[in-house]
């Protein structure tokens, strides 16, 4: 069972679609991942990009959950810190 979490191999259609999901949900950025054996992904990996994970509201949440299942993985919507932009 995989411990760990790596960012997700999507193909051009999927990051069409997280593309997407960064526009309706007005975030700087959604990371996609997968689990994995050998994870690449951590909190200070994320922290060091100056990324946030972003409250969503219930309707935001589900966009975010319906997009998850086409494209196969975990979904994350991130800020940018405000002393970093």
């Amino acid at each position: 069972m995989a411990q760990s979490w790596t960012f997700a191999e999507l193909a051009p259609e999927q990051l069409a679609l997280v593309a997407e999901a960064e526009r309706t949900l007005d975030t700087d950025i959604v990371l996609v991942y997968a689990p994995s054996d050998w994870g690449m992904v951590d909190d200070m990996t994320v922290e060091a990009q100056g990324l946030e994970p972003v409250g969503l509201d219930p309707v935001q949440l589900e966009c975010l959950q319906g997009m998850e299942r086409m494209v196969g993985g975990v979904a994350v919507a991130y800020r940018r810190r405000a002393d970093l932009s």
